[in-house]
Parts: C-alpha cells; sequence; structure tokens
C-alpha cells in the first residue's frame, strides 16, 4: 500500500520513466505542491501543458487508481485537510470584532463572483421548465436537495434524490421542455458528467454551480454559476464550505419566487404544515 506521506519523493523517483507528456505533469506538481492539491484534474492538465488522460496515467504510473487519490495523499503530505481545506494559521484566528470585516469581504467577493446577466437567464430557464432535474454526489447532495424542495414549495415541479442512478433514470426519459441543475465543486464527478452528457442527448438545458469554471462539468454545461470567491470565505474551512452555495441558491429562489405567478401552491402547502406547528 502507498505511504501518504512519501508522494513527493514517490513522484521523484519516477520521473526518469515517465513518459514527456507525464514528466510536465509530474514536474508541475513538484513545482507547485500547494496550488496542485487545490486544483481539479482539468485544471491541472491545462497549467502544465497535457491533458486530462495524461494526468490521469501519470498517477497510475505512481500507483495510484487516479487523480483524486493522488491528490488527497499529496494533500495528506503537506498537511492538508482536503474536505477542509488548509489548517488554520495563526495569523488567521481572530476575535468576534473582526468578524463584521470578515464577512464584508467575503459579500463583496461573491458580488464580484455572481455574473447577474447569467444568474437572471437561469431563474426564466428554471420557470420555464415543464420540470427541473437536480444532479449532485457527495458532499453537494444536501444542498441540492434542499434547493429541490424549496424549488417545489414555489410551485415549480422537480425531481432529486440521493440515489444517482434514479436521477440518472429519470433524465434518459426528460424532454427539451425540462432542464438539470447540477451542483458541484469540483466539476469532475464522474457520474455527474455522465448524467450531463445524458441530458444533452434529450435536449435538455444544464445549469450547472460550481466551484470551478475549468473543469469537464463546465465544459457540458449551458450556463455555469461560480460558487466560489477568489478569496473563499474562512479559508481554513473554504473547500467543504457551501455558504456561498446556499447564497447563489437563494438569490434564484427569490428570483424565481419574485416572478412567479403561481402563488397558490406554498399557500396550499403551509395549511396544510401548519397542523403539525405550535
Amino acid at each position: 500500500m502507498l505511504s501518504e506521506h512519501h508522494i513527493l519523493d514517490l513522484i521523484r523517483s519516477h520521473l526518469d520513466e515517465m513518459f514527456p507528456a507525464e514528466r510536465k505533469v509530474a514536474e508541475y506538481i513538484l513545482a507547485h505542491p500547494e496550488d496542485a492539491s487545490r486544483l481539479n484534474i482539468t485544471e491541472l492538465a491545462e497549467l502544465s501543458g497535457s491533458s486530462d488522460a495524461t494526468v490521469i496515467r501519470m498517477c497510475k504510473r505512481l500507483g495510484f487508481t487516479g487523480f483524486y487519490q493522488m491528490k488527497l495523499s499529496l494533500s495528506t503530505e503537506l498537511g492538508y485537510i482536503q474536505l477542509l481545506g488548509n489548517e488554520p494559521d495563526q495569523e488567521e484566528v481572530m476575535d468576534l470584532s473582526q468578524l463584521t470585516k470578515l464577512f464584508a469581504r467575503n459579500m463583496i467577493g461573491l458580488e464580484q463572483t455572481v455574473d447577474a446577466g447569467m444568474l437572471s437567464e437561469c431563474v426564466d430557464i428554471i420557470r420555464g421548465s415543464d420540470r427541473v432535474y437536480f444532479l449532485a454526489a457527495g458532499n453537494s447532495i444536501p444542498p441540492a436537495m434542499d434547493f429541490s424542495f424549496r424549488l417545489s414549495r414555489i410551485g415549480i415541479r422537480t425531481l432529486c434524490s440521493p440515489v444517482i442512478e434514479t436521477v440518472l433514470n429519470e433524465i434518459s426519459l426528460g424532454t427539451s421542455r425540462e432542464t438539470l441543475v447540477v451542483l458541484s465543486h469540483s466539476g469532475s464527478s464522474k457520474q455527474v458528467i455522465q448524467g450531463m452528457e445524458l441530458a444533452k442527448t434529450r435536449g435538455m438545458r444544464i445549469i450547472l454551480l460550481t466551484h470551478s469554471s475549468r473543469s469537464a462539468a463546465a465544459r457540458t454545461a449551458d450556463y455555469c454559476l461560480l460558487t466560489f470567491p477568489s478569496v473563499p470565505l474562512f479559508s481554513n474551512y473554504g473547500i467543504a464550505s457551501h455558504l456561498f452555495d446556499q447564497a447563489v441558491i437563494d438569490i434564484l429562489l427569490y428570483l424565481i419566487a419574485h416572478r412567479q405567478q403561481r402563488r397558490d401552491v406554498p399557500d396550499q402547502m403551509e395549511f396544510l404544515l401548519s397542523e403539525y406547528k405550535l
């Protein structure tokens, strides 16, 4: 079994046996290990002047099953927690009096990240859809299910499931009058990309909420809404945080509800649910 603490040494020991294209990937990782630990496969391929397939071959040459396994081991070696981002730095520790400035800085970052024009287009597309399918994997499933439920309360038919196969089956029966909304941090989940490609064959429009504009998912989507500002909120928790995802989702829901004319559905539901509230 590969050691999780000697990945850089492992790369150096295999340099001579690599093909030139693979060596470019390896040399980029050695020169920029911290950056490489944060990149997705497409970003690493572009920055190293190679391709996604070359990155995968290089990782398999080192004994890994694929890029993600190598990235996890690299992150561990560098002292990072892959799901939480960088370990907290002493300089980042702050008292409550500094939180106002922190939130203000990140709200500016969110405002600069969101494309208002594309956001408005996505609102109209969702409102005009016969049904909206939601597709996500892993850590992105909870916000996808929340988005789906709240959108249905506005009066728009939706479908979402934590079982990806269920959503894929429904997408295979979809039509061009329906829309697929995808949530993916990295934009590199294989099942998510397969679902997007399947939706394309059915003529469905695809809206992607993602942290990366350079990924296989971003290339496949019709509309890409970024949810990861250049300066992430709480950098020691940035990679796993869904705060910006939820902010973009709430903006979409607000705009959809504001333009939506079918207001009887949520009122009826609220009346039914009132029986179970004090």
